[in-house]
């Protein structure tokens, strides 16, 4: 996501008071709205190219028919928006995506998606639990085989990503994002050097309008000169 597109609180943020500079603490509001939307443009990005499920209880329906002229073989996603509307929806759990491989053997894949791979031992335990939790009680309402996994998008190491989770994933609920590109078909290289093209554009725009700032210009002119 660019930077520049996003909105930053412009009177009382914190980063204001920080620097005693309202227009600094805007344009570092800027950067931490970027950072938080970063997942869930991924997320959107992931649903513009892959089959979407709109409705979650018209497509069991189907699938469990056997006779689906519009659900053919093939792999679907569902988004959270689709699950909170249906009755398969479990209280205080909501995982990020769904896919759905529609073949002779029909798997559903619960995934919770993340930018980053390094959490407190607290938050990835519950993340596990949770995961674990809904796997189970879908699976026992739909006719999927169903496993859950934590997926970190731009780490292609699953013992990174195993270390970075506090070891409260094992390996075989462990996704990379090129994995999971590759179940969608979509061109994960793709995706990685268009978000690097977005972080250079950040680059830029964040010196640009940091200089733009007459103490910030002061400041940095002062710090030249002692080095």
């Amino acid at each position: 996501m660019k930077m520049r597109n996003a909105k930053g609180r412009k009177q009382g943020s914190g980063y204001g008071r920080l620097f005693n500079d309202e227009v600094l603490g805007e344009l570092l509001s800027k950067a931490q709205a970027t950072v938080i939307s970063n997942g869930s443009e991924l997320e959107r990005i992931l649903l513009e190219k892959t089959q979407n499920i709109q409705d979650l209880e018209y497509f069991i329906s189907e699938i469990e028919n056997g006779e689906s002229q519009e659900f053919t073989e093939g792999v679907y996603l569902c988004t959270k928006k689709a699950l909170k509307k249906s009755r398969y929806s479990i209280e205080g759990i909501e995982p990020d995506l769904m896919i759905f491989i529609v073949q002779k053997k029909r798997i559903c894949k619960v995934i919770e998606l993340k930018d980053g791979d390094t959490f407190d031992t607290k938050k990835s335990a519950a993340e596990q639990e949770h995961l674990e939790r809904f796997s189970k009680e879908f699976g026992c309402q739909v006719p999927f085989a169903t496993e859950y996994y934590i997926c970190s998008f731009n780490q292609l190491d699953k013992e990174a990503i195993y270390i970075g989770f506090k070891k409260h994933f094992t390996q075989e609920h462990i996704m990379t994002g090129k994995e999971l590109c590759d179940l969608l078909g979509i061109d994960y290289a793709a995706i990685i050097q268009s978000r690097k093209e977005d972080a250079e554009d950040n680059l830029r725009f964040f010196a640009e309008e940091l200089v733009k700032i007459p103490a910030m210009r002061e400041a940095l002119r002062e710090a030249f000169e002692k080095v």
